[in-house]
């Protein structure tokens, strides 16, 4: 968790998006949109979240016009790791990660946004327990999304 925190103290100095991926209807699947949606009340000029929900490429047209410097793609990851683990990665390094399928896989999506924008793309993983349909997310999966919050929180406000 150190390293994420100083990650996120450097990357906050600069215009940042945060868009989360994931399907709240299938347990910790909805990370990404659970994260995304409690960060969304920080919105400013400098600072966007956007629940991408199962089709984050249908909001690239909102982070163009955002035109961030950095973007964080959040999602529930198969790293296998402990549930609740965060890896943070540049989407040029992503291997050995796998992600719950969405419509467009997120290297694709990444790249994609790198080469429009010309930003920074990262994708925050965190490793799921269950994502059964019709399941909640995990308490261990929470924590982790709730312990991001407060560090971006602590440095946006």
């Amino acid at each position: 968790m150190q390293a994420l925190e100083i990650f996120l103290k450097e990357i906050l100095k600069k215009k940042l998006a945060v868009l989360g991926v994931g399907s709240e209807l299938r347990g910790d699947d909805g990370v990404g949109p659970y994260l995304s949606e409690k960060l969304s009340s920080f919105n400013s000029e400098s600072f966007l979240s956007i629940n991408g929900d199962l089709v984050p490429e249908n909001f690239t047209r909102d982070l163009r016009k955002f035109q961030p410097d950095n973007i964080i793609i959040v999602d529930a990851a198969f790293m296998g790791k402990s549930a609740g683990d965060i890896e943070i990665v540049r989407i040029n390094e992503l291997t050995g990660i796998s992600f719950s399928s969405h419509s467009m896989p997120l290297s694709v999506l990444g790249k994609y946004l790198s080469q429009e924008i010309g930003a920074n793309i990262y994708i925050l993983g965190i490793q799921p327990i269950n994502i059964d349909f019709g399941s909640e997310i995990s308490l261990e999966v929470r924590e982790a999304a709730n312990k991001i919050f407060e560090m971006i929180k602590e440095r946006i406000v």
